[in-house]
């Protein structure tokens, strides 16, 4: 211990070690901002999102698409494309899972809204903004 040395190489193999998780770090920070940066380049050279017109042509590309598509999956009272609330009860014993859901999907998109009115207490005559 009187040896000045002593503490000198677990020292250095720290300060190395702090040195080397820096420089990672770093680095790993610089390939981030380079990606970002990147990326971005690319997002204004490949979309056409310009003031003359190319926001709504990618808007009506996206969202003007014909209901056959959508009636092909969702359901065909609501065409809703979030979660639905479907009956639920107890599994018989030889099933794979413990829950068995019942109904259909209009009727467990139908409940899925019933639910949410209630919760939000909603009551008749009163009107509700769902925005997504």
């Amino acid at each position: 211990r009187d040896n000045p040395d002593y503490m000198s190489i677990p020292m250095k193999s720290a300060k190395l070690h702090t040195y080397a998780n820096a420089l990672t770090n770093a680095s790993g920070l610089l390939i981030s901002k380079i990606g970002s940066f990147l990326n971005f380049i690319r997002y204004k050279v490949m979309m056409d999102n310009s003031e003359r017109g190319g926001s709504l042509k990618n808007i009506h590309a996206h969202y003007d698409l014909s209901n056959d598509l959508f009636t092909s999956f969702l359901d065909k009272e609501t065409l809703m494309y979030s979660s639905a609330i479907y009956d639920a009860i107890a599994a018989p014993p030889d099933h794979s899972s413990g829950l068995v859901f019942r109904g259909t999907l209009e009727q467990a998109q139908w409940r899925k809204l019933d639910t949410l009115l209630a919760r939000a207490q909603i009551k008749p005559g009163q009107t509700m903004l769902d925005i997504g």
